[in-house]
């Protein structure tokens, strides 16, 4: 019921009500009601009412097409837009709020934002774009045509691309298209050699033709290099004479005779100066840079002490379980070092001992060894270890992961280790790391991997 409140002084009558009675409510309204529609729009044989003046008013494009000298009171028919698509526009239009649910829908609004020219929708696409790249679609993100793209959301999926290209090339290369392909050489920075970076990009050709039905002849295969823009950013003159080679004597060597006899020849030391200042000009001549990864530390919080953990001929191993939410890259894991026994407590000399045991880290999933490596090191009792990877782990979304830490059998005597249970999940953001410590005897406890670095 509506009340009206004579406001003193100003001779002013407020009009108070339910929030639903506001002007965005009412517009909102208009939308879900048809009522007093005066334009409509086909979409696979979907009709969409909706009103001139709020779509002229939000869109130069509408407005012409309404107000214009070409204006019609024709149903419009849209042949490049789906109608679930158009009706989130729709719902942009009438309540000036967003919500987008995937990057596939993302990319979708992105096109329509551009053709009706609706600036903040363009910059609502491409902040959702870019906080949701992840190892997992980047190469989908690349995938996507020119037209659709944003410059923006180009720069970090290359760079996200970049900074885990020797994994994706590994994993991934079959679903590289030719856009995604011709961005990524054209890059200045990644973390892979460009004699490997060749050999995958000469392998990928291979995958495109068998995708495309087109006979795997090297002469086509070199053709798809040549007419998608590929062959001319491979830095052959950046290779030494060894990687060179091996680049010639690979089985998917794309290289013509002659091709291969002008780089053997080039020699950048016999350059001149102005050569030399021509040739930095050109990308060919210079090797890509690496990209340094962002170590985040996801570190379990302890909940309560428990025993030492020890480890004698009948135990030589700890486990612990790990699934995560996103693919990340695992650079180093911790954990605690050795207790100071009663001798070496009295003999203030010994403060180091020498650590030994092998870590393997094994996908339950695809039941195979993802990294498996032998930790021997000098290090102070009592203290914390920072086991570091020689490069960078993939650890992918949704797996189980064992990882076991082994001690040799040589060792005899008894070795403690202090330990607490710690939590079983850690989050931060969008990443979501859980934690499943795994004992031998049901009168075990305590987590003996206590955290790791990690980059998404």
């Amino acid at each position: 019921m509506l009340t009206i409140k004579p406001v003193r002084r100003k001779m002013v009558f407020k009009i108070s009500g339910p929030e639903n009675n506001t002007i965005s409510a009412r517009i909102n309204k208009l939308l879900e009601s048809y009522e007093l529609s005066d334009c409509s729009f086909l979409i696979s044989g979907k009709i969409f009412k909706a009103h001139k003046l709020i779509l002229g008013i939000t869109s130069p494009v509408f407005e012409a097409m309404f107000y214009g000298p070409l204006s019609s009171n024709d149903a419009i028919i849209i042949t490049d837009i789906e109608p679930n698509i158009f009706q989130t526009l729709l719902n942009y239009i009438y309540t000036d709020s967003i919500k987008i649910k995937s990057v596939e829908e993302a990319y979708d609004l992105l096109y329509v934002s551009r053709k009706y020219m609706l600036e903040y929708l363009t910059e609502a696409c491409a902040a959702y774009l870019i906080r949701h790249i992840n190892i997992d679609n980047v190469i989908s993100i690349l995938n996507y045509p020119d037209y659709m793209q944003d410059k923006e959301v180009v720069s970090c999926a290359l760079r996200l691309f970049g900074k885990h290209a020797e994994y994706l090339f590994q994993e991934h290369t079959q679903s590289i298209n030719p856009v995604c392909m011709q961005i990524i050489v054209q890059s200045n920075e990644m973390n892979i050699t460009e004699k490997d970076l060749i050999k995958h990009v000469f392998e990928w050709t291979s995958y495109y033709c068998e995708q495309n039905d087109i006979k795997n002849t090297l002469v086509n295969r070199r053709e798809v290099l040549d007419k998608n823009g590929i062959f001319k950013h491979l830095r052959f003159y950046s290779l030494s004479p060894n990687d060179m080679k091996e680049v010639i004597n690979y089985n998917d060597n794309l290289l013509n005779t002659y091709e291969v006899e002008d780089i053997e020849k080039f020699d950048i030391s016999a350059m001149t100066v102005n050569e030399k200042i021509l040739g930095s000009l050109d990308n060919k001549f210079i090797p890509r840079k690496t990209i340094s990864f962002q170590w985040e530390i996801c570190q379990r919080t302890p909940i309560r002490s428990e025993p030492p953990i020890i480890i004698n001929l009948n135990n030589t191993t700890v486990q612990t379980r790990i699934n995560i939410n996103e693919t990340v890259a695992i650079s180093s894991l911790n954990v605690p070092s050795r207790m100071t026994s009663v001798i070496e407590y009295v003999n203030p000399v010994a403060k180091l001992y020498n650590e030994q045991f092998t870590i393997t880290i094994f996908s339950e999933a695809e039941n195979s060894i993802v990294r498996k490596m032998q930790f021997k090191k000098n290090v102070e009792y009592d203290s914390l270890i920072d086991i570091t990877f020689d490069k960078p782990v993939i650890l992918k979304k949704n797996h189980n992961y064992k990882i076991t830490f082994t001690w040799p059998y040589a060792n005899y005597c008894p070795h403690y280790y202090a330990v607490q249970t710690r939590d079983k999940c850690y989050m931060n953001g969008i990443i979501k790391f859980l934690f499943e410590d795994i004992f031998r005897l049901a009168c075990d406890g305590g987590s003996f991997l206590r955290g790791l670095k990690y980059s998404l």
